[in-house]
This record gives C-alpha cells, sequence and structure tokens, in this order.
C-alpha cells in the first residue's frame, strides 16, 4: 500500500515537471526572430527591450546597445548603432566614353537615440564616406551631422499617434520617385526639416518644410540652412495623404510638394525655378501572386519666366508563380516623364523628378524620369531562403526629340541639338542579394549599357559596363 502511495506520488511530481518543462521549452520556441533593421535607423523601436522578462523576441546581436537604462524604471534609455559599408566599383567606358575607372569607398555611420520617457527623444547620426577617387559629390565626407533631430510625440495609442520632429532627418515620400534617400553613393540624402505626423488607423498625414543637406567634403561643413535666405540649396515643403477606400482593393496616396531652386536648368530654360507636384498613387495586391504600383503626377509653376506644364505616369506589375521552384516573380514596370515639346515657346514640359531615388530607373543610375520613355522587363528568383536574383532590361527613349537627356538627380547631360533619334538605349541589370543574417547582407549589382541612336548621334557613344559588390554590416 505505502509503495503504491509513493509510486502514485512520484507519478504525480514527473508529470507537474514534464508539464513545467514542456511550458518552459513551448516558451523558448514562441520566440520570434528580433524585428529587422530599417534603411532608416531612426524609424527603430527598441521598447520591446524595456521588460526584458516579456521580450517576445530572441535575443539580437548588440541588443545590450540598443536599450541601455539610464534610470531605475528604464524609462529613459540610450539607442546606440551604426554600420560599415565597404564597395568595390568598377566601370568600363564610363558615361559612354573609352574611360575605365575601378575604385574602392566606404560608408561609416554612427547613431544614437536618447530616449526621454515615451513622448520625447532625441536623435542624431554621423555619416564618414571615402572614396580611392578622390573627392567626388555624393560619394566623400569626411565626417559630418547625418540626422539630429528632436522628436516629441503628441499622442501614442494603439490607433491614434502624431508626433512633430525639427532638425536634420532624412524624409522619404511613398515609392521615391520624388523623394528619396539616396541609397546607392555613400552619402545618403537629408533636410533640415520640421515635419508633423498624426495617424488615425489606416489613415495618416504628413506635413513638412525643409532645405536638402548639400554634403561638403571637410569634416562638420553641411551647413544647418533652413532659416538662411541666401542658401542655394532646393526648398521642399508639402503634405501627403496615405488612406484606404471603402470596398476597393489596395493603399492609396494623395501628396502636394513644393519645390524651389535659385539655378535650375531644363532643356532652354535657365534660371531659378518654382515647381508644384500633384501626386496619387494605388498599390497593393491582388490575391496572392498579383502586386501593383501605379502613380500619376501632374506638375506646374514657372521657371525664368516660361509656364510649366508636365506629368509623369508610371506603373508597376509584378506576377508571383509561388507554386514552381525558386519561386520566380515576372515584372514590368512602364515610365512615361514628359519632355519639353518645342524650343523657345516659353513653356517647359520637361518632368523634373526632384529626388528621386535613381535605382528605380537603372541599376547604375545612368538615366532619370525627365523626358523619359521606359520599359522595364523583369525576373526575380528566390534560389533559397535569405538569397534573391533580380534581372531586369530596359528600353530607355526620349518621349521628345526637341528635348535632351538627363542624369540623375534632374541634370541634362547632353542636349537635343535637333536630333530626331529618340532611341537612348537597352540596359541589362543584375541584382544578387544575400543577407547572411540581420546584421549582415551582400549586395552585387551590375548593368550593361547599350547605347542607342540618339547617344551615338549625340557624341561619346561607348557602351557601358558597371559592377559593383557591396558588403554591409549593421549594428
Amino acid at each position: 500500500m505505502k509503495q503504491s502511495k509513493l509510486c502514485l506520488k512520484w507519478l504525480i511530481f514527473l508529470n507537474l515537471l514534464s508539464v513545467s518543462l514542456f511550458a518552459v521549452a513551448q516558451e523558448k520556441t514562441e520566440k520570434q526572430e528580433p524585428p529587422a533593421l530599417k534603411t532608416n535607423r531612426a524609424q527603430e523601436d527598441y521598447t520591446y527591450l524595456k521588460d526584458l522578462e516579456k521580450n517576445p523576441y530572441k535575443k539580437g546581436f548588440a541588443d545590450d546597445l540598443k536599450y541601455i537604462a539610464l534610470n531605475s524604471n528604464r524609462s529613459i534609455y540610450l539607442s546606440i548603432g551604426g554600420q560599415y559599408r565597404p564597395r568595390i566599383e568598377h566601370f568600363t567606358n564610363e558615361d559612354y566614353t573609352s574611360n575605365d575607372e575601378t575604385f574602392y569607398s566606404q560608408r561609416l555611420a554612427l547613431h544614437t537615440s536618447l530616449n526621454l520617457g515615451e513622448y520625447f527623444r532625441v536623435f542624431g547620426e554621423l555619416y564618414h564616406g571615402y572614396t580611392s577617387s578622390g573627392e567626388q559629390f555624393p560619394e566623400s565626407d569626411v565626417i559630418d551631422l547625418h540626422q539630429a533631430f528632436i522628436e516629441f510625440q503628441i499622442l501614442k495609442g494603439e490607433n491614434e499617434n502624431s508626433s512633430i520632429s525639427f532638425g536634420r532627418q532624412e524624409l522619404v515620400l511613398g515609392a521615391s520617385r520624388l523623394v528619396g534617400n539616396r541609397e546607392g553613393p555613400n552619402m545618403r540624402r537629408s533636410f533640415d526639416l520640421a515635419k508633423v505626423i498624426y495617424g488615425y488607423s489606416q489613415f495618416k498625414v504628413k506635413v513638412f518644410y525643409g532645405k536638402e543637406v548639400s554634403p561638403q567634403f571637410e569634416a562638420f561643413d553641411n551647413e544647418f540652412s533652413l532659416f538662411d535666405k541666401d542658401a542655394t540649396n532646393p526648398q521642399l515643403w508639402g503634405f501627403g495623404m496615405q488612406f484606404p477606400v471603402y470596398n476597393l482593393n489596395g493603399d492609396y496616396e494623395l501628396y502636394y510638394l513644393g519645390f524651389k531652386s535659385k539655378t535650375a536648368g531644363f532643356s532652354d530654360v535657365f534660371g531659378e525655378e518654382k515647381r508644384h507636384s500633384i501626386g496619387f498613387r494605388s498599390y497593393g495586391a491582388i490575391g496572392k501572386r498579383l502586386s501593383y504600383n501605379t502613380e500619376f503626377i501632374y506638375q506646374f509653376g514657372d521657371l525664368d519666366g516660361s509656364t510649366i506644364s508636365a506629368f509623369n505616369l508610371e506603373t508597376d506589375w509584378k506576377y508571383k508563380l509561388i507554386n514552381m521552384v525558386w519561386k520566380p516573380t515576372l515584372g514590368l514596370k512602364l515610365d512615361w516623364s514628359t519632355g519639353d515639346r518645342e524650343i523657345g515657346d516659353g513653356k517647359l514640359n520637361t518632368f523634373n523628378p526632384l529626388f528621386v531615388n535613381p535605382a528605380l530607373y537603372s541599376l547604375a543610375g545612368v538615366n532619370t524620369p525627365a523626358n523619359l520613355t521606359s520599359f522595364h522587363p523583369s525576373l526575380t528568383v528566390f534560389p533559397f531562403d535569405q538569397f534573391s536574383i533580380f534581372v531586369d532590361y530596359a528600353l530607355f527613349y526620349r518621349t521628345q526629340s526637341a528635348d535632351g537627356l538627363y542624369t540623375p538627380p534632374r541634370f541634362q547631360n547632353r542636349q537635343a541639338n535637333g536630333i530626331e533619334e529618340n532611341h537612348i538605349g537597352d540596359a541589362l541589370g543584375i541584382q544578387l542579394n544575400y543577407e547572411f543574417n540581420r546584421n549582415i547582407s551582400f549586395d552585387l549589382r551590375s548593368t550593361y549599357f547599350i547605347a542607342g541612336k540618339f547617344i551615338k548621334s549625340s557624341g561619346e557613344s561607348e557602351n557601358t559596363f558597371y559592377i559593383a559588390p557591396t558588403l554591409s554590416f549593421k549594428f
């Protein structure tokens, strides 16, 4: 009898022990991978590290630097991060000439965020850019403040939030067709900016005013120009709204942008430019296979007495073959950007891409959407997890033969000179990307540009080859 009771007690104890061990094991297996590091490091949120016991994520690299508590209840904390990005770049026949060049470049970045409770923070980020080819814009800078701003959270809830920020900061709007961060070169784009954001449920509005920061080459010489009336930095202001539409698929954006530059040149017009852009964007997915991104932009204003009237229409479709090996994705992107129709008529029809992300139109950034019509069939495959191969074949044409050719972000590098041929050329682009883990990635970009009839008729016309293997370490 005693033995049976003893056995029963042992069975109960072992059962409780197994349940406890199973619960602990289950808790461990339910831990998620830490959130991905953001392209704009200022958008990262590490509040989940405040309570380590309730942290739903596995321990990430350098977590001890992401939440350095400065008071007893851990409401004030410091977050530190950075990036090292070395790259080798090679051009064969750079800019259609017979010049070949191979050079090394690197980016070093270090940022810190001081969070004073839930509603106030100070963010700063230092950038260093070096290239073995000497001082180049925007590749080299000894060291400078890339971002330095204060942010106050006015509202912070599950469905409603609002914030105001002031200082030097990055700004990306929509699909980066007018305002992007210039990720390709060493020195990314930032603005001296005042910005207000309000969000409620799926509705979000952003209002801002600022000036682009012009990177210089020495230490801490990128001047803060927001209140400098004599500064030549281009000005940018406007608002954007993101919203759903009842009973309609996808998401929608409506925005207005104002742009002013003291020195601008398009077609045959040069001088001070004041341009307004009104844009509408629709994007989303239809089922599991098809995604789309369509945007229409109308511009009006004045450039040295000439009336501006310009358009841009772009649509980007992708279709996923989800049941096939390597999960191939077929893509087709179409872009139509107006050019000037007639010289000397007091009107300017060239579209201004403002602060566009140049990689949207070719991996080597050889063209920009001003007087440009382009077609981009593409294929993306995923041979295994965290590894992707993107192949793009682009055909470029001038929209108007009376206008010339423009390079990023908005500079004319070849005039029309009465040439009727509109075919600029074709480009074969390949991009390989492998994510070793959350912190380390490898990217290889290569483009072969085949000169078209306009390039051959307007000057040097060698076919251009570009390749850039890049390693990135972030923490």
